[in-house]
């Protein structure tokens, strides 16, 4: 495993031996693509090793090496098999995580000793008819006198059975008032063996492979007010926050197949024959093997330096999104690229390739689906760069009658609706496929108010010189002058521009 600059002490170390233990376990964990079993013995050596305890404190029985210490153990974890690496991970974000920020000391104390023992954890947001809308959970849970009563199912639970804790997710509030303030959830510890709580089924998956996911029932399960998480309504305060720390371990659980799938690539190129020369040597297979090892640096890269952030206590929602969702998609290509270089012999399941694309689309579905990634992404991203994202202002060159940007718009001092229909003219040249945003012309307008400027806007459209665009609350956002009222505002000279190679008799 490349370690990075930036790890301490204790994470380089762990990384030597959680490598170590991948390379012993591998046999192990290609056993289990055929026998389909659960890895119950390869989860105890975990245990052993304390590296279910990577994120929690040592005063917890922890080894406390951080976000990046889990992102460690999951990437060498992820070579043996999927089954391991998943059962490890969704403990970690099932559980661990949410109790380390949100339980009470009693809580913590009770559990976290426990799961650096290697007590397995679940995660219950998905139900029949919830997936992405997480806020439009079903399953209730109503206070009976220091119990809460669970009424509901879930599905796509991974650790069904398994599990021993369960992080479940349920609507405590009918109230509208607490809908809107996303208050009507709540988070709960169900343990198993609680009366009224079942597994209803087990899915079978077309990877993971001996890594129990199911239906989960919830029927009358009573469950104590002290295993609650948080105050009841703090539900999807406890969900939403874990979802980065998800994200982000659900990356790094994709390096290591990326890793074994280029070693075969490669180790199968330099062996094999075709036309006299080994396929290595055919470019076609090098730029391939070049996409695979930009792909893994890239992954690896984001994964690690979103961890990275988060062990700083920063929050990371840019960065551990981008890497859940560049690794999933990284994943997919790199493997399906890595067999085609070994041609049939990768699609057979005598080699781990084939195993790994069974699990390449999983990963798109997922720890959110890759369009919720990509919806995260396109609504951080708009909030994170708003400064840096805002439209420049252009206008005319003097000399060279073109449009170009500036920083510092010129000021209208009078304004007027002659003025701004002037301004709304000069926009025509410099953005003729445009509207202008109000923001855009409060910016050249001398200290006009909002109700000032939509006072003349509406005039000028009312007389039919400029067309207007309202956002869904009804407010003015953009104004374009129509043809009208360019004829109004100037000139036809006004507008005319021709290159100097332009032949003048050529213009009419």
């Amino acid at each position: 495993m490349e370690t990075y600059p930036w790890w301490n002490e204790k994470q380089e170390k762990l990384a030597e031996e959680a490598r170590k233990f991948a390379d012993e376990s591998l046999p192990r964990g290609e056993e289990i693509a055929w026998t389909k079993e659960f890895p119950a013995d390869l989860l105890k050596a975990v245990a052993e090793k304390g590296w279910f305890g990577a994120l929690i404190p040592e005063a917890y029985g922890g080894v406390d090496a951080g976000v990046t210490g889990c992102c460690i153990v999951a990437e060498e974890l992820s070579r043996i098999c999927s089954a391991l690496v998943g059962a490890y991970s969704v403990t970690m974000f099932g559980g661990v995580e949410q109790l380390l920020k949100f339980g009470d000391e009693e809580q913590r104390k009770r559990w976290l000793p426990q799961v650096v023992k290697g007590m397995l954890g679940a995660i219950c947001i998905t139900e029949p008819s919830i997936g992405s809308d997480a806020a439009g959970i079903e399953t209730t849970a109503k206070l009976e006198g220091n119990e809460y009563v669970l009424n509901g199912k879930k599905r796509f639970i991974t650790n069904a059975g398994v599990a021993d804790i369960y992080c479940v997710y349920a609507k405590t509030s009918d109230r509208r008032e607490d809908r809107a303030k996303y208050r009507h959830l709540s988070a709960f510890i169900v343990e198993k063996g609680m009366p009224g709580f079942t597994v209803e089924r087990i899915n079978e998956l077309g990877g993971w492979i001996g890594l129990p996911n199911g239906f989960l029932s919830f029927d009358d399960a009573r469950v104590p007010v002290e295993n609650r998480l948080g105050a009841e309504g703090d539900g999807w305060k406890v969900l939403v926050d874990g979802l980065n720390f998800e994200r982000n371990l659900f990356a790094a659980g994709m390096l290591g197949p990326m890793r074994e799938a280029i070693k075969y690539a490669v180790g199968h190129a330099q062996r094999r024959l075709q036309f006299n020369r080994p396929t290595i040597d055919f470019e076609v297979n090098q730029f391939k093997i070049a996409d695979m090892f930009a792909r893994l640096q890239t992954a690896r890269l984001l994964t690690y330096h979103s961890a990275r952030l988060m062990d700083m206590k920063t929050e990371a929602v840019m960065e551990a999104t981008s890497a859940k969702l560049y690794a999933s998609e990284a994943y997919e290509r790199l493997v399906i690229d890595a067999q085609q270089v070994m041609g049939g012999d990768g699609w057979t399941r005598f080699y781990p390739l084939e195993t790994f694309v069974r699990d390449a689309k999983v990963n798109q579905l997922g720890a959110g689906t890759s369009e919720v990634m990509r919806m995260v992404l396109f609504r951080q991203g708009l909030r994170a760069m708003r400064d840096e994202l805002k439209m420049p202002h252009r206008h005319m060159h003097p000399k060279l009658g073109i449009p170009i940007s500036t920083m510092k718009p010129a000021v209208v001092a009078e304004v007027n609706e002659k003025t701004l229909l002037e301004m709304l003219a000069e926009d025509y040249l410099v953005n003729p496929g445009l509207y202008m945003s109000k923001g855009d012309m409060k910016e050249k307008l001398a200290g006009v108010s909002d109700e000032k400027l939509d006072e003349l806007l509406t005039s000028l459209e009312a007389k039919g010189f400029i067309k207007l665009y309202k956002d869904r609350r009804g407010n003015i956002a953009l104004a374009k002058a129509t043809y009208k009222g360019l004829k109004e505002a100037k000139p036809p000279e006004y507008y005319q521009w021709f290159p100097e190679w332009m032949n003048k008799d050529h213009l009419f």
